[in-house]
């Protein structure tokens, strides 16, 4: 089985389709945007978690809270994907 599962995702990110965006040249990625599309909105500790971010990078010069956004999102997307 897991040799199968494995042939399932080595052929899933070699063949990619035309979707008209870059983000998504794979089936995994197309599949992963209807995950991010469905799912359900942030629990409250996550809210609770961007509101204590935001507080922090407002005291930042734009610049600096850019960076430090952008890095948090990265992270972030990052994490989803490895799930």
């Amino acid at each position: 089985m897991q040799t199968l599962l494995e042939l399932l995702r080595r052929c899933a990110e070699s063949h990619s389709f035309e979707t008209g965006d870059p983000e998504n040249r794979t089936v995994l990625d197309q599949l992963f945007c209807a995950y991010q599309d469905s799912h359900e909105t942030d629990p409250p500790e996550i809210k609770d978690g961007f509101k204590e971010l935001d507080a922090y990078l407002r005291q930042l010069s734009l610049e600096d809270n850019n960076a430090g956004w952008n890095l948090c999102c990265r992270l972030c997307t990052a994490y989803e994907r490895k799930a």
